[in-house]
């Protein structure tokens, strides 16, 4: 199974369209028909890994969001995984499993501390994540709430202890 890196300001109009019709299939509820015109959620990220089948076909996506964490005067770099997503016809055979191994590479040979996700822990315990229940968000200006968030440990840094802060939008 080849991953391949895909930085977001590569992708053409072909691309673009590739992307989103990949989206588009996976992704259907409510909501999701965003991926129809754009191809990210809520807001744009600058990395992609991706998987091809053996016709050259889009089959698996995962975008990663440069974000930031703080905790108790400090500041953590972290990627924010969004997006993961298989083709209906070609799930179960470690596409997720794989792209994710790339992605935790990556972000270990840039200085990520921990990368985040918003996911069902029965898929993504299996790569490493693990749920943290002190993570804080600030999304609607009306002061910071708790939500559940999943982790995977990057560097030697161990996940803070107290209040964790997210800026910015879920993924």
């Amino acid at each position: 199974m080849n991953v391949e890196y895909l930085a977001d300001s590569s992708i053409d109009d072909a691309g673009d369209r590739e992307v989103r019709g990949l989206l588009s299939t996976c992704f259907t509820k409510p909501g999701d028909e965003v991926f129809r015109t754009r191809r990210y959620w809520r807001e744009p990220y600058k990395h992609r890994w991706i998987i091809r089948n053996e016709r050259g076909e889009l089959i698996a996506h995962v975008g990663v969001h440069e974000k930031c964490i703080e905790a108790k005067g400090r500041t953590f770099r972290i990627g924010g995984v969004c997006e993961v997503c298989v083709h209906p016809d070609c799930r179960g055979r470690g596409c997720v499993k794989s792209m994710l191994e790339c992605v935790h590479s990556w972000l270990s040979a840039h200085q990520f501390s921990f990368s985040m996700l918003f996911g069902d822990p029965n898929v993504y315990g299996s790569s490493g994540y693990v749920e943290v229940d002190n993570l804080r968000l600030n999304e609607d200006g009306k002061g910071w709430k708790p939500v559940k968030g999943m982790i995977k440990q990057i560097t030697e840094i161990h996940w803070p202890d107290g209040d964790v802060h997210l800026a910015g939008l879920k993924f």
